[in-house]
């Protein structure tokens, strides 16, 4: 069976390759300063090193293990989803892992709570190797929590936060990948 890597659609893409946000800042700018907002709050870690590949934060594409339908019902399995986004459809590119190239792929998991002063920490970064990846098939214990957390202080809940992500220093060809729609 072929493991899987999931990346959302973004808003407004256009052609059939998924770029780093970084390389978006030359070739398309206007594209660029709508994707940056994301990171409003959180602007340090866009100056952000990757230890591995050398490279800054936003020079990847971060990709997930895990499919964004089980993160999307397990929102509403613990009463989160309301809270947390509106009820709209999600496109995603569902991605063989084949497409990655390994030596400019790392993979980073961290726990750490502290957002307003949250660093990644250079140890929680390791080699992707496409023999030992899994697809992640249920959310643990641990993420709830923090997602619980987060929605009693007010928090903004991050799809992601504290799973594993997968960062692919390359753009990626989806022409060929599956587009999925979650609800």
């Amino acid at each position: 069976m072929t493991p899987y890597v999931y990346h959302f659609k973004p808003q407004g893409m256009f052609g059939d390759r998924l770029f780093p946000l970084n390389r978006l800042k030359d070739q398309h700018p206007a594209v660029y300063e709508e994707h940056v907002k994301k990171y409003k709050g959180r602007e340090r870690l866009l100056s952000r090193e990757i230890p591995l590949l050398n490279c800054l934060w936003n020079d990847v594409l971060h990709i997930s293990p895990i499919h964004p339908q089980l993160v999307m019902d397990t929102w509403r399995a613990e009463g989160l989803y309301p809270a947390t986004r509106p009820a709209v459809q999600i496109e995603v590119y569902k991605i063989p892992v084949d497409l990655l190239t390994e030596d400019t792929t790392a993979c980073y998991q961290s726990f750490n709570f502290d957002y307003e002063n949250y660093q990644p920490e250079n140890e929680k970064f390791w080699a992707f190797k496409k023999s030992d990846y899994a697809e992640q098939t249920e959310v643990s214990a641990k993420q709830i929590e923090i997602w619980t957390s987060d929605t009693a202080k007010g928090r903004r809940l991050f799809w992601y936060s504290h799973t594993m992500h997968v960062l692919a220093m390359q753009e990626i060809d989806v022409a060929n990948c599956e587009l999925i729609t979650c609800t």
